[in-house]
């Protein structure tokens, strides 16, 4: 997968901003290629899924999402009725 695509295009794929995009790339986290100093920034897919993927964040296996549940509403306040 060697497709390269504009800011415009990858902040549609990935529902990002095309500003936060800049800045990733102004803070040179983000893999780009300008082949024109003046032109359009291109991102390769395959360093734009690499890099995504390496922001994921881990969440603990052994617990699911029915005992998630069942810790927010215990912690959540009750209601008094009227």
């Amino acid at each position: 997968m060697n497709d390269y695509v504009t800011l415009k295009i990858l902040s549609q794929k990935s529902s990002l901003s095309e500003r936060t995009l800049r800045k990733f790339i102004r803070c040179r986290e983000l893999p780009h290629y300008r082949p024109d100093p003046k032109g359009k920034i291109l991102i390769r897919l395959s360093d734009f899924y690499a890099w995504i993927e390496s922001r994921r964040i881990q969440v603990e296996k052994d617990v699911d999402a029915k005992e998630m549940l069942e810790l927010l509403f215990a912690s959540a306040p009750e209601r008094q009725s009227a």
